[in-house]
Order: C-alpha cells, then sequence, then structure tokens
C-alpha cells in the first residue's frame, strides 16, 4: 500500500499544473471554474470543448480568463451553436467594444440567458449598446452586471428596452447621465449607480433605494 501510494506521489509530480487542474475541472459538471493561474488559452480551449459537447454546462464562470476581443469572439462562435447557458460570468477580462459586440451578436438567439456579469473589464457605449439590444430581444435576461467599465458620458437608450431586469449595476463607470425612460423599469428592483461622475439630475444621489431613483429619473422625463 506504500509503496502505491509512493508511486501515485511520483506520478502527480510528472503532471504540468496545466494538467492538473484540468482534471479538476472535468468534475466539475455544469459549473465550469478554472484555476487563475491556467494560461486562458488552455482554460479557453477547454470550456469550448464543453459548449460543443453532447451535455454543455448551464453555467459559464469565465472570470479573471484575461480575455480580449480575439478570445471573446470565439467564445462567441461557440455561443451561437449552444442554447443551454443560463448565466455568463465574464468579470476580471479584458474585453472591450469589438469582444461586446461579437458576444451580443451571439446573445441574439440565446433565449436561456438570464444572467450576464461584464464587470471589470473595457467595455464602452458602442459594446454596452449592441449587448443591450441582444438581450432586449429576448426578454429574459433578469440581471446584468457591468460595473467598472467605461460606459459613458450617457448611459445608451437601449438599455431602457430590458424590461426583464431585476438588478442592474453600472457602478464606476463615465457615466454623467442616464436617460429618463430608464426610470419606466418597473421589474428593476436593484439599481446600482455609484462612483461614476455627477449625474444628472441632482436629485440622482447614488445612496438612495432603488426606487427613488426611478422615481428621480421619471421626474426627469416630466419635469
Amino acid at each position: 500500500e506504500t509503496a502505491g501510494k509512493a508511486a501515485a506521489g511520483e506520478a502527480k509530480k510528472d503532471k504540468t499544473l496545466e494538467e492538473i487542474t484540468l482534471e479538476m475541472l472535468e468534475q466539475l459538471g455544469a459549473s465550469v471554474r478554472p484555476a487563475r493561474n491556467v494560461p486562458n488559452v488552455e482554460a479557453l480551449s477547454w470550456v469550448l470543448e464543453q459548449l460543443r459537447s453532447s451535455n454543455p454546462p448551464s453555467t459559464l464562470d469565465m472570470e479573471w480568463f484575461s480575455m480580449g476581443d480575439p478570445q471573446a469572439t470565439e467564445l462567441a462562435a461557440a455561443l451561437k451553436a449552444n442554447s443551454s447557458v443560463t448565466e455568463l460570468k465574464l468579470r476580471y477580462n479584458e474585453i472591450r467594444d469589438d469582444g461586446a459586440v461579437a458576444l451580443a451578436g451571439a446573445l441574439e438567439s440565446h433565449e436561456s440567458l438570464e444572467t450576464l456579469t461584464l464587470g471589470n473589464n473595457m467595455i464602452a457605449n458602442r459594446g454596452a449598446e449592441a449587448l443591450a439590444k441582444a438581450i432586449a430581444s429576448k426578454g429574459k435576461v433578469s440581471t446584468l452586471d457591468l460595473r467598472y467599465n467605461s460606459m459613458g458620458p450617457t448611459l445608451p437608450e437601449a438599455f431602457c428596452e430590458l424590461k426583464s431586469l431585476t438588478l442592474l449595476d453600472i457602478r464606476a463607470n463615465r457615466l454623467e447621465s442616464l436617460p429618463a425612460k430608464l426610470g419606466e423599469l418597473t421589474q428593476l428592483k436593484t439599481l446600482v449607480i455609484e462612483r461614476n461622475h455627477d449625474l444628472a439630475p441632482a436629485s440622482l444621489n447614488s445612496a438612495s433605494p432603488t426606487d427613488e431613483l426611478l422615481k428621480a429619473l421619471r421626474a426627469q422625463e416630466t419635469g
């Protein structure tokens, strides 16, 4: 028995970090979450393989993948042929407008998506608008997280069509104003706008409860 354990230990030492981590990933099932130390090329390749399998995951957790626009475009191509993903987590990457537009093209036909988190990327208005239009067309996304991106100075009007949203996090962008019609999103329970520029109108106090923020936006439309 001791000899067997020793042999197993020696075999494990011969494996690379990538091999050990990918073996662990195979046991995760529907939730894909590679270790941060795995090179993004290896991790992305594994995820794409899972998306193309006969039993694709429902949750993709691809935070800290160091994904740029080329990798986001590759992911988008795989998502076009997959309708099982309900939650897509892409925070802490390097996705810009081109990558966001590519993802939007895939999500236009993705009817099962409910949660999309793209915080801590580099997405500006062009990419954000494309994403909003894509998910508005299906009306199922309830959670949209775009914190710590580069949107501004105004939030695209397309966000006002996200009727199914219950949570919208747009904190720490470059926003100076929000469209008045955003206040008409009656399903919205949580709106996070702190750490932007001085938002207009002055009645938009980022510390206010969501219902008061929506009321202030509606007042802006009628004022």
